[in-house]
């Protein structure tokens, strides 16, 4: 292996700290656009930004974007049932927020023929985005930036693991506590984070945990906090450009908004 002898460690832990940096601003992106944008649309971008975002996530924080959207629109149709893809009062609080990378795809490969039906119908002539769903494509992605990591040494290793993992976890932790832990100003079962460690944390995740059961209400709302800061909001205007669509409705599913 390469790297492995003489090692500065000090450099391994700068390299997880950037990795840390760079699975933030991912979950930011995944909050903006992926979330906000194409699964909702409350928000506007070009077609050119969206469909860049979809291939940097694939490549830098290993998710399959069409993957993601027809899991999350089903959430929000089936939310903690038995049929929601990572219910914490089903699976678990825990189970979800360590496993929900895991829940995700296997809905999705499970089901995939009443997804594309169902949630993916804008996506039916992109082949790009098809193309890096393939199972074989977002696994080999995966691993074989796994293994490299490992054969090219510590400090970048440290880099990989620093910009999945937290990544991976912040994404089950926001799935499992926004229905779990909080307040419920609107009757359905998201809960909006209460407490400053998870209020905290809500910042970490571009707000989807501060008002995710206003979300659940009016879920093509651009922000998920019309009376407060929402950091993820603050970044799809100011830092992405993005135009927020105003018309609200109250639907637990809606259609996603095509890309080119």
């Amino acid at each position: 292996m390469i790297g492995w002898s003489d090692t500065a460690w000090s450099g391994v832990g700068y390299a997880v700290l950037a990795g840390l940096v760079l699975a933030v601003f991912n979950l930011y992106l995944t909050s903006s656009v992926l979330h906000r944008s194409i699964c909702h649309r409350g928000m506007n971008y070009s077609n050119s930004l969206k469909k860049a975002v979809c291939v940097w996530l694939w490549l830098w924080a290993c998710i399959p974007p069409l993957t993601w959207v027809a899991a999350h629109l089903h959430h929000h149709a089936t939310s903690d049932t038995e049929e929601d893809p990572h219910a914490p009062g089903v699976r678990g609080f825990w189970h979800v927020t360590l496993l929900t990378w895991y829940y995700v795809p296997q809905y999705v490969r499970t089901h995939y023929t009443y997804a594309e039906a169902r949630y993916l119908k804008p996506f039916r002539g992109d082949r790009l985005l098809h193309w890096l769903d393939k199972p074989w494509v977002s696994k080999g992605n995966f691993y074989l930036q796994m293994v490299l990591s490992v054969l090219l040494g510590p400090v970048v290793l440290g880099f990989w693991f620093g910009r999945i993992v937290p990544y991976m976890l912040l994404s089950g932790f926001t799935n499992a506590s926004g229905h779990v832990h909080g307040d419920r100003p609107y009757e359905n079962l998201g809960t909006d984070a209460s407490g400053f460690g998870y209020k905290m944390i809500g910042y970490l995740v571009g707000g989807e945990t501060l008002g995710h059961n206003y979300h659940h209400r009016f879920p093509n709302s651009p922000t998920f906090r019309p009376l407060g800061f929402d950091p993820g909001f603050w970044f799809a205007t100011r830092i992405l450009r993005g135009r927020p669509v105003k018309e609200m409705v109250t639907s637990e599913s809606q259609p996603v908004a095509s890309i080119g």
